[in-house]
Protein backbone atom coordinates (compact mmCIF):
# COMPACT_ATOMS: atom_id res chain seq x y z
CA UNK A 1 0.00 0.00 0.00
CA UNK A 2 1.35 3.44 -1.62
CA UNK A 3 1.98 5.71 1.74
CA UNK A 4 1.85 9.62 2.08
CA UNK A 5 5.30 11.23 2.25
CA UNK A 6 6.04 14.79 3.93
CA UNK A 7 8.60 16.90 2.40
CA UNK A 8 11.06 18.59 4.84
CA UNK A 9 12.27 21.58 3.56
CA UNK A 10 15.39 23.06 5.78
CA UNK A 11 15.95 26.48 5.40
CA UNK A 12 19.08 28.49 4.39
CA UNK A 13 20.37 29.70 7.11
CA UNK A 14 21.98 25.82 8.20
CA UNK A 15 24.62 24.41 5.55
CA UNK A 16 21.96 21.84 3.84
CA UNK A 17 19.52 23.71 1.95
CA UNK A 18 18.24 20.56 1.03
CA UNK A 19 14.85 18.79 0.99
CA UNK A 20 14.52 15.63 3.39
CA UNK A 21 11.18 13.01 2.51
CA UNK A 22 9.96 10.88 5.41
CA UNK A 23 7.43 8.40 5.13
CA UNK A 24 4.07 9.25 7.48
CA UNK A 25 5.14 5.81 9.23
CA UNK A 26 8.58 6.98 9.97
CA UNK A 27 7.14 9.27 11.97
CA UNK A 28 7.43 8.05 15.86
CA UNK A 29 4.28 9.12 17.32
CA UNK A 30 0.50 8.97 16.14
CA UNK A 31 0.33 11.68 13.54
CA UNK A 32 -2.90 12.44 11.67
CA UNK A 33 -2.70 15.31 8.35
CA UNK A 34 -5.81 16.76 7.76
CA UNK A 35 -6.48 18.64 4.36
CA UNK A 36 -9.83 21.00 4.48
CA UNK A 37 -9.53 21.80 0.58
CA UNK A 38 -9.96 18.13 0.39
CA UNK A 39 -11.74 16.43 3.20
CA UNK A 40 -9.14 13.81 3.91
CA UNK A 41 -7.86 13.00 7.09
CA UNK A 42 -4.70 10.62 6.33
CA UNK A 43 -3.20 8.81 9.60
CA UNK A 44 0.01 6.82 10.01
CA UNK A 45 0.20 3.00 11.86
CA UNK A 46 0.40 4.18 15.18
CA UNK A 47 -2.62 6.77 14.49
CA UNK A 48 -4.78 4.17 13.49
CA UNK A 49 -3.75 1.78 16.40
CA UNK A 50 -4.44 4.67 18.97
CA UNK A 51 -8.10 5.52 17.60
CA UNK A 52 -8.84 1.39 17.61
CA UNK A 53 -8.74 1.62 13.58
CA UNK A 54 -7.65 -1.24 11.20
CA UNK A 55 -4.77 0.21 9.37
CA UNK A 56 -5.45 1.64 5.76
CA UNK A 57 -9.20 1.95 7.38
CA UNK A 58 -10.65 5.10 5.52
CA UNK A 59 -11.32 7.98 8.59
CA UNK A 60 -15.05 8.82 8.25
CA UNK A 61 -14.71 12.37 8.69
CA UNK A 62 -18.67 12.64 8.51
CA UNK A 63 -19.30 10.77 11.31
CA UNK A 64 -16.21 11.86 13.70
CA UNK A 65 -17.50 15.52 13.14
CA UNK A 66 -20.97 13.83 14.26
CA UNK A 67 -19.63 12.91 16.96
CA UNK A 68 -17.33 15.39 18.12
CA UNK A 69 -19.36 18.83 16.64
CA UNK A 70 -16.95 21.19 18.79
CA UNK A 71 -14.33 20.26 16.95
CA UNK A 72 -14.65 21.74 13.66
CA UNK A 73 -15.06 25.11 15.47
CA UNK A 74 -12.01 24.62 17.48
CA UNK A 75 -9.48 24.31 14.35
CA UNK A 76 -11.68 27.45 12.65
CA UNK A 77 -10.87 29.91 15.36
CA UNK A 78 -7.42 29.15 15.72
CA UNK A 79 -5.15 32.09 15.57
CA UNK A 80 -1.88 30.26 15.49
CA UNK A 81 -0.38 28.40 13.33
CA UNK A 82 0.95 25.82 16.61
CA UNK A 83 -0.15 24.72 19.33
CA UNK A 84 1.76 22.63 21.87
CA UNK A 85 0.61 19.62 24.80
CA UNK A 86 -3.45 20.81 24.65
CA UNK A 87 -5.67 17.92 26.34
CA UNK A 88 -9.21 17.54 24.57
CA UNK A 89 -11.91 14.82 24.93
CA UNK A 90 -13.12 13.22 22.21
CA UNK A 91 -15.50 9.89 21.05
CA UNK A 92 -13.69 7.68 18.63
CA UNK A 93 -15.48 6.43 15.84
CA UNK A 94 -15.46 3.31 18.29
CA UNK A 95 -17.47 4.83 20.80
CA UNK A 96 -14.74 5.09 22.75
CA UNK A 97 -13.80 8.05 25.13
CA UNK A 98 -10.46 9.20 25.36
CA UNK A 99 -8.92 12.31 26.73
CA UNK A 100 -6.00 13.07 23.93
CA UNK A 101 -2.76 14.91 24.65
CA UNK A 102 -2.58 16.65 21.03
CA UNK A 103 0.10 19.47 19.27
CA UNK A 104 -0.55 20.58 16.06
CA UNK A 105 1.23 22.92 13.03
CA UNK A 106 -1.00 24.78 10.89
CA UNK A 107 1.12 25.28 7.29
CA UNK A 108 -0.22 26.63 3.73
CA UNK A 109 0.50 24.78 1.07
CA UNK A 110 0.39 26.26 -2.59
CA UNK A 111 -1.50 23.56 -3.65
CA UNK A 112 -3.65 22.29 -0.99
CA UNK A 113 -4.06 25.52 0.89
CA UNK A 114 -4.27 25.12 4.88
CA UNK A 115 -2.86 21.70 6.09
CA UNK A 116 -2.68 20.65 9.80
CA UNK A 117 -0.35 17.88 11.09
CA UNK A 118 -2.00 16.82 14.71
CA UNK A 119 0.23 14.84 16.77
CA UNK A 120 -1.57 12.90 19.55
CA UNK A 121 -1.46 10.68 22.13
CA UNK A 122 -4.06 9.41 24.67
CA UNK A 123 -3.31 11.05 27.63
CA UNK A 124 -3.30 7.58 30.14
CA UNK A 125 -0.67 6.47 28.01
CA UNK A 126 1.69 9.04 29.10
CA UNK A 127 1.86 8.46 32.56
CA UNK A 128 2.62 4.83 33.68
CA UNK A 129 1.40 2.78 37.05
CA UNK A 130 5.87 2.44 37.90
CA UNK A 131 6.61 6.57 37.37
CA UNK A 132 3.78 7.72 39.08
CA UNK A 133 4.48 5.20 42.15
CA UNK A 134 8.21 6.27 42.17
CA UNK A 135 7.07 9.84 41.78
CA UNK A 136 5.25 9.69 44.82
CA UNK A 137 7.74 8.32 46.86
CA UNK A 138 9.96 10.78 46.39
CA UNK A 139 7.31 12.85 47.20
CA UNK A 140 6.57 11.75 50.64
CA UNK A 141 10.26 11.61 50.99
CA UNK A 142 10.43 15.49 50.32
CA UNK A 143 7.48 16.10 53.01
CA UNK A 144 9.06 14.66 55.35
CA UNK A 145 11.91 17.54 55.58
CA UNK A 146 9.21 20.25 55.90
CA UNK A 147 8.94 19.91 60.09
CA UNK A 148 13.33 20.76 59.96
CA UNK A 149 13.26 23.92 57.97
CA UNK A 150 12.88 27.32 58.78
CA UNK A 151 10.32 29.92 57.14
CA UNK A 152 12.37 30.13 54.22
CA UNK A 153 12.81 26.63 53.94
CA UNK A 154 9.19 25.95 53.92
CA UNK A 155 8.40 28.56 51.08
CA UNK A 156 11.05 26.48 48.96
CA UNK A 157 9.22 23.08 49.97
CA UNK A 158 6.22 24.60 49.17
CA UNK A 159 7.06 26.00 45.55
CA UNK A 160 8.43 22.72 44.86
CA UNK A 161 5.79 20.88 45.82
CA UNK A 162 3.29 23.18 43.46
CA UNK A 163 6.03 23.14 40.63
CA UNK A 164 6.57 19.18 40.53
CA UNK A 165 3.38 17.93 41.96
CA UNK A 166 0.39 19.83 41.08
CA UNK A 167 1.21 21.19 37.28
CA UNK A 168 -0.76 19.77 34.59
CA UNK A 169 2.41 18.36 33.05
CA UNK A 170 3.40 16.17 35.54
CA UNK A 171 -0.01 13.90 36.11
CA UNK A 172 -3.34 13.66 35.34
CA UNK A 173 -5.16 15.50 37.77
CA UNK A 174 -8.94 15.98 38.96
CA UNK A 175 -9.38 18.97 36.19
CA UNK A 176 -9.30 16.35 33.79
CA UNK A 177 -12.61 14.88 34.60
CA UNK A 178 -14.40 17.88 33.38
CA UNK A 179 -14.33 16.19 30.19
CA UNK A 180 -16.43 13.39 32.11
CA UNK A 181 -18.69 15.98 33.71
CA UNK A 182 -22.23 15.06 32.10
CA UNK A 183 -22.05 11.63 32.89
CA UNK A 184 -20.64 12.52 36.37
CA UNK A 185 -23.48 13.83 37.45
CA UNK A 186 -26.07 11.68 35.73
CA UNK A 187 -24.36 8.68 38.01
CA UNK A 188 -24.37 10.93 41.06
CA UNK A 189 -27.65 12.10 40.82
CA UNK A 190 -29.16 8.20 40.16
CA UNK A 191 -26.45 6.98 42.81
CA UNK A 192 -26.83 9.63 45.53
CA UNK A 193 -25.25 6.71 47.73
CA UNK A 194 -22.10 6.70 46.21
CA UNK A 195 -19.12 8.89 47.24
CA UNK A 196 -17.35 11.45 45.32
CA UNK A 197 -14.36 9.17 44.44
CA UNK A 198 -16.58 6.31 44.09
CA UNK A 199 -18.80 8.58 41.51
CA UNK A 200 -15.47 9.25 39.53
CA UNK A 201 -14.27 5.54 39.02
CA UNK A 202 -17.59 5.33 37.97
CA UNK A 203 -17.18 7.84 35.40
CA UNK A 204 -13.91 6.49 34.19
CA UNK A 205 -15.46 3.09 33.56
CA UNK A 206 -18.54 3.99 31.82
CA UNK A 207 -15.82 5.95 29.51
CA UNK A 208 -14.16 2.49 29.02
CA UNK A 209 -10.75 2.88 30.60
CA UNK A 210 -9.68 -0.41 32.54
CA UNK A 211 -8.57 -0.35 35.84
CA UNK A 212 -4.82 -0.43 35.29
CA UNK A 213 -5.62 2.89 33.53
CA UNK A 214 -7.44 4.16 36.27
CA UNK A 215 -5.12 3.41 39.40
CA UNK A 216 -2.02 5.07 37.26
CA UNK A 217 -4.20 8.03 36.84
CA UNK A 218 -5.75 8.91 39.93
CA UNK A 219 -2.81 7.70 41.61
CA UNK A 220 -4.26 4.47 43.53
CA UNK A 221 -2.68 0.82 43.24
CA UNK A 222 -4.74 -2.20 41.53
CA UNK A 223 -6.29 -3.35 44.64
CA UNK A 224 -7.29 -0.05 45.80
CA UNK A 225 -9.25 -0.41 42.50
CA UNK A 226 -10.53 -3.54 42.95
CA UNK A 227 -11.93 -2.41 46.86
CA UNK A 228 -13.49 0.19 45.56
CA UNK A 229 -15.48 -1.76 42.97
CA UNK A 230 -16.66 -3.82 45.10
CA UNK A 231 -17.71 -1.71 47.53
CA UNK A 232 -19.90 -0.12 44.31
CA UNK A 233 -21.29 -2.85 43.41
CA UNK A 234 -22.37 -4.09 47.26
CA UNK A 235 -24.08 -0.76 47.65
CA UNK A 236 -25.78 -1.00 44.09
CA UNK A 237 -26.61 -4.54 44.40
CA UNK A 238 -24.39 -5.85 41.32
CA UNK A 239 -23.10 -9.02 40.88
CA UNK A 240 -19.51 -7.98 39.29
CA UNK A 241 -17.63 -5.29 36.96
CA UNK A 242 -19.14 -6.21 33.75
CA UNK A 243 -22.72 -5.91 35.30
CA UNK A 244 -21.69 -2.70 36.56
CA UNK A 245 -20.14 -1.51 33.33
CA UNK A 246 -23.26 -2.23 31.56
CA UNK A 247 -25.47 -0.54 34.28
CA UNK A 248 -23.96 2.61 34.06
CA UNK A 249 -23.73 2.94 30.13
CA UNK A 250 -27.39 1.90 30.28
CA UNK A 251 -28.17 4.80 32.48
CA UNK A 252 -26.05 7.04 30.92
CA UNK A 253 -27.24 6.33 27.28
CA UNK A 254 -30.54 6.48 28.44
CA UNK A 255 -30.43 9.98 30.01
CA UNK A 256 -28.79 11.36 27.16
CA UNK A 257 -31.10 9.86 24.92
CA UNK A 258 -33.69 11.32 27.40
CA UNK A 259 -33.14 13.75 29.65
CA UNK A 260 -34.86 14.26 33.37
CA UNK A 261 -35.57 10.08 33.26
CA UNK A 262 -33.20 9.23 35.66
CA UNK A 263 -34.44 6.13 37.83
CA UNK A 264 -31.97 4.29 40.22
CA UNK A 265 -32.25 0.77 39.30
CA UNK A 266 -30.23 -0.13 43.16
CA UNK A 267 -33.36 1.32 45.17
CA UNK A 268 -35.79 -1.36 43.45
CA UNK A 269 -33.47 -4.35 44.88
CA UNK A 270 -33.36 -2.68 48.41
Amino acid sequence: MRTQKIQVEIGKEYQSDSTIVVDINQIPYPTAVYIPSKEEVILNRRAYETLGMNEGEVFDLTTWRKINPFLGDCYKKLNVDIVNDQKMHVILLNGKHEIMNYSLTRIDNPALGKVYIIHFLKASEKYSVASISSLYSVKEEVAKLKPYLNRTGKNMHENLMKKYFREESQQLTLDDLVYYEKELRIIQKAYPLLSHREVILCGLLVNNMDSKDIASITNRTLDAIFVTIHRINKKLNIINKKQLVDTLKELVNKEIDHPDTITASYSKNK
